[in-house]
């Protein structure tokens, strides 16, 4: 038996089948659009339920020792503090000393 090698799968035919079958479309299209940002169509909707329905099925309710939440993003800064997620987190930002305009750090070194 020969093994088939898959095709090449080109990202913006995949995007463009996407769209026209309805399952995503540009965030805010009608005003031009918000670069890597995309709403799902009714196709795609259907198709995020599922995925996440077959992964709660087979993450949560298919053990037993996990547990499902759905807890809140904003928390109490002691919190964060103790889960850890403080500990490592820096978001230096950079000010312009004329106008005083402030960009992260990150973003600026990946302009360069």
């Amino acid at each position: 038996m020969t093994e088939q090698v898959p095709a090449k799968v080109d990202m913006e035919k995949l995007v463009s089948l996407c769209q026209r079958r309805g399952f995503i479309f540009p965030s805010s299209e009608i005003y031009g659009g918000l670069s890597s940002c995309w709403d799902y169509g009714p196709l795609g909707v259907e198709l995020k339920r599922n995925i996440k329905q077959a992964w709660w099925r087979a993450v949560v309710q298919e053990r037993d020792d996990m547990v499902g939440l759905d807890a809140s993003i904003l928390m109490h800064p002691q919190t964060w503090e103790a889960s850890g997620h403080l500990k490592g987190f820096t978001d230096p930002l950079v000010e312009c000393k004329s106008c005083h305009l402030r960009w992260r750090a990150d973003e600026l070194a990946g302009n360069s």
